[in-house]
C-alpha cells in the first residue's frame, strides 16, 4: 500500500476514535445547555415550541448515544469504517442545525437575558467544537459555521448597531474557529502520525526482543542439528511430567533410551557430514512418533531419549519395536545407501523409579544390556541387568592392575591323538579375582572391549612359549596352541612379538599353534590374511576354535591355509544322533583341503569311540584331562603318561 493511502487510512481510523472517545462528554455537555437554555426562559407564548425543539434535541442526543455505544460493542478492525464516521458526523450536524435553529426560530422572542445567554452559549459550543471535533476537520468546520454563521447573518441585518457589530464579529469569529478547527486538525495528524510511528517502531521492537528470544530459545533448548530437544530442556519438560505424576494427574510415564548400532562406523568411514546427514534423517523419523504430551531428546551423539505417558509393557514394547523397525530402514542419501539399527532400553515410572535422572539411567543401563544382541533390540530394565551391568564395572576397573597384580596364570589341557598320547597342550588364561576364578567367558569379553586383550594376550603368548620351551625337554614334538582375539592381530607389533618370543625361547615356528575363532572371516581379511601370511611363513601353524558355530567359509579357510579345525564342544554333546553326521562330514571334507581335526569338549567314554571310529585325529576334553597347572603339565610329560580313551 502506498504511504499516502497509508496514512490516510490511518487518520481516518484515528480520527473515528477520537471523535468517538469524546462523544459522550459532549453530548452531555449538549444535553445540560439545551436543557438550560430551553427550560430557562419558558413562558406561555413559547411553552410548545420550546418544548419541541427540545424533545427535538433529546431524540438526537439519544440517538448518538446509541450510536457511540455501538461503535464502543463493535468489531475492533470494523471501528475504522468509514461508514462510522458518516453516522457521527450526521449526529453532529443535526446538533448543529438544532442549534442554529433554536436562534432562528426563537430571536425575535429574545429578551436581553436570553439573548445574552444565547450568544454566549452558542460561542461556547462552537469553541468546544473546535477542539473536540479536531479529529475531523469537514467536521469541525461545518459544525461551527451552521451553530455561528445563520446567528451572525441574523444579527448583521438588525437595525440596532450593536446587533450589527455582534453579527460581524460573530463572521470573524466562525472564520476564527475554522482556522483553529485546521490547526487543531494539523496537530492532530501531526500526532496521530509521531504515536503510529511510535507504535510501530515498539511493534518492530517488540518482534526483534520476540526473535532474539526465541534464537536464545532454540539455542539454549534445541539441539542445532536435528531440531529436538537437548538434554536441558528435555530435563526441564520431563521434571514438569514427574511432578504431574506426584500430584496425581499422571498415572506414569516411561523413558526410551535409544542408541544407535553401528553410527561410529559412518563418522569414521564416510566422515562428519554423512554423518550429520544420517542423525538429521533418522531424527526426522524419530519425530514421527511425537504424539501430545511426549518428548523426544538428543541426548548427545547418536544417542537419543523418548518420554511417553503411556506405561503398559504390552504397548510401550510395541512402541519400541515399530521404532527399531523404522530406524532400520535404509537411508538413501546422494548415491549410497545407508543402514543401521537401534537398540532401546526402557525404564517405567513409578515401576522401577520416580526420579527422572534415575530411570534414563535405569533404561541407559536395559539399553546397553541388549547391545548388540539380535533379533531382540528391545529390553526393559531389571535388577538384574544392573547387577550385571555393576559387576562389569567392577571387573573392567579391576581388570586394568590383574597382571600388575599377578591375578593372571596359564592352565594347560592336554590334546591327544586316537591313541591317547599326548601331542599338544592348549593353554588357557585364567583370572583369580577376590578369592575365586573368574570364568573366561566373562572376562575375555571385557579385555577385548577395552582392548587390553593385546597386553594380557602378549602376556600368555610369552608363558605358554616359555613353558613350551620347558617342555620340549621332556618330550620332542609337543606342541602349544594359544588363543588369539582379533584385536590382538590389529596391533602393529603383533607379528614381530610373535616372532621374538619364538627366537627368544628357540622355539621350532611349527610347534607353535594360534587359534583364531570364526570370526575372523568376517573381519578385515587384507589385514588378517597378510600377517597370517607371514607367520605361516615362518611356520606358524594356524587352527579355527569353535568351528561350525559361526560364519565358517570352507573356502576362506582354504584359501588361509589352515592346518586345523576344532569342532565345536555342541556337535560332540549331540554326537549320538545328528551330530554324528557333522563330525564325519567336515573329516571327509579336512582330507580333500588338507586340514586335521580336533574335536574339542570329549566328556565321555562312548563320544571318544565313535570320534575314534569316524578318524578324527586329535581329541581335546575332560574325559581325558582337564586344564593342569604349570607343573602338573610338565609333570604328565616328564612321566610319559599315556591317555587313553579306556583311561
Amino acid at each position: 500500500m502506498p504511504k499516502n493511502q497509508e496514512h490516510t487510512k490511518l487518520y481516518l481510523s484515528e480520527g473515528v476514535k477520537l471523535l468517538y472517545n469524546n462523544a459522550l462528554p459532549g453530548i452531555l455537555i449538549t444535553f445540560i445547555t439545551s436543557s438550560t437554555l430551553a427550560f430557562s426562559f419558558l413562558n406561555s407564548g413559547n411553552l410548545f415550541t420550546k418544548l419541541t425543539w427540545w424533545g427535538l434535541m433529546m431524540v438526537v442526543l439519544i440517538i448518538r448515544i446509541i450510536d457511540t455505544q455501538l461503535w464502543v460493542n463493535a468489531d475492533p478492525v470494523r471501528k475504522g469504517d468509514i461508514s462510522w464516521i458518516v453516522r457521527f458526523s450526521s449526529g453532529c450536524l443535526v446538533t448543529a442545525t438544532l442549534w442554529s435553529a433554536y436562534i432562528l426560530c426563537f430571536y425575535h422572542t429574545f429578551s436581553m437575558e436570553e439573548f445574552t445567554a444565547a450568544i454566549v452559549i452558542l460561542s461556547a459550543m462552537a469553541g468546544g467544537a473546535t477542539s473536540v471535533l479536531s479529529g475531523n476537520l469537514m467536521l469541525s468546520s461545518l459544525y461551527n459555521i451552521i451553530i455561528l454563521l445563520p446567528m451572525s447573518v441574523l444579527l448583521i441585518f438588525q437595525p440596532e448597531q450593536y446587533r450589527v457589530n455582534l453579527g460581524f464579529l460573530g463572521v470573524c469569529f466562525t472564520l476564527t474557529m475554522i482556522i483553529s478547527s485546521m490547526k487543531a486538525a494539523r496537530y492532530i495528524k501531526e500526532a496521530i502520525l509521531l504515536r503510529y510511528r511510535n507504535q510501530t517502531l515498539l511493534e518492530r521492537m517488540e518482534k526483534t526482543i520476540k526473535r532474539r528470544t526465541q534464537e536464545v530459545y532454540e539455542i539454549s533448548h534445541i539441539d542445532a542439528l536435528t531440531g529436538l530437544y537437548n538434554r536441558v530442556s528435555f530435563l526441564s519438560a520431563a521434571e514438569e511430567i514427574s511432578n504431574r505424576y506426584k500430584n496425581n494427574r499422571e498415572k506414569g510415564f516411561s523413558i526410551f533410551f535409544i542408541d544407535l548400532d553401528g553410527f561410529k562406523n559412518i563418522n569414521d568411514t564416510l566422515g562428519h557430514d554423512i554423518g550429520d546427514m544420517v542423525l538429521i534423517s533418522l531424527s526426522a523419523r524419530l519425530n514421527d512418533f511425537y504424539r501430545q504430551g511426549n518428548l523426544i531428546c538428543r541426548w548427545g551423539g547418536d544417542e537419543f531419549i523418548y518420554l511417553t505417558t503411556e506405561t503398559d509393557r504390552h504397548l510401550t514394547w510395541q512402541l519400541a519395536e515399530n521404532m527399531v523397525t523404522s530406524l532400520s530402514r535404509p537411508i538413501l542419501l546422494d548415491d549410497q545407501t545407508i543402514t543401521l539399527g537401534a537398540t532401546i532400553g526402557i525404564a517405567v515410572c513409578p515401576e522401577h523409579d520416580t526420579s527422572i535422572t534415575r530411570l534414563i539411567q535405569l533404561a541407559d543401563i536395559a539399553m546397553y544390556s541388549q547391545k548388540g544382541k539380535y533379533p531382540e533390540r528391545v529390553a526393559f530394565y531389571n535388577h538384574e541387568l544392573e547387577e550385571s551391568l555393576r559387576r562389569k564395572i567392577t571387573l573392567n576397573e579391576a581388570l586394568r592392575y590383574a597382571l600388575d597384580r599377578n591375578e593372571f596364570r596359564a592352565v594347560y589341557q592336554p590334546i591327544v591323538d586316537g591313541n591317547g598320547e599326548i601331542v599338544s597342550f592348549e593353554a588357557l588364561l585364567r583370572w583369580h579375582f577376590q578369592g575365586r576364578d573368574i570364568s573366561p567367558a566373562e572376562f575375555i569379553p571385557l579385555m577385548e572391549q577395552s582392548g587390553r586383550i593385546v597386553q594380557i594376550g602378549n602376556w600368555i603368548m610369552e608363558e605358554a612359549c616359555r613353558i613350551l620351551s620347558e617342555m620340549l625337554k621332556l618330550k620332542s614334538g609337543i606342541s602349544m596352541c594359544v588363543n588369539i582375539s582379533i584385536i590382538q592381530f590389529y596391533d602393529k607389533e603383533f607379528v614381530d612379538n610373535v616372532n621374538n618370543l619364538i627366537d627368544r625361547y628357540a622355539i621350532p615356528p611349527h610347534l607353535l599353534h594360534l587359534e583364531v575363532t570364526e570370526s575372523i572371516i568376517h573381519s578385515e581379511q587384507h589385514t588378517i590374511y597378510h600377517k597370517v601370511s607371514q607367520l605361516q611363513k615362518r611356520g606358524v601353524k594356524f587352527s579355527v576354535d569353535d568351528f561350525g558355530t559361526g560364519y565358517s567359509s570352507l573356502s576362506v579357510i582354504h584359501n588361509m591355509n589352515i592346518d586345523f579345525i576344532k569342532i565345536d564342544r555342541s556337535f560332540i554333546n549331540n554326537i549320538e544322533n545328528k551330530g554324528r553326521t557333522i563330525v564325519q562330514a567336515v573329516k571327509d571334507i579336512s582330507e580333500s583341503l588338507d586340514f586335521d581335526v580336533i574335536a574339542e569338549g570329549v566328556e565321555t567314554e562312548k563320544q571318544a569311540a565313535i570320534l575314534k571310529q569316524c578318524g578324527v585325529h586329535f581329541m581335546q576334553g575332560y574325559y581325558f584331562s582337564r586344564p593342569l597347572e604349570q607343573g602338573a603339565a610338565l609333570h604328565i610329560l616328564a612321566a610319559g603318561q599315556q591317555l587313553s580313551p579306556a583311561h
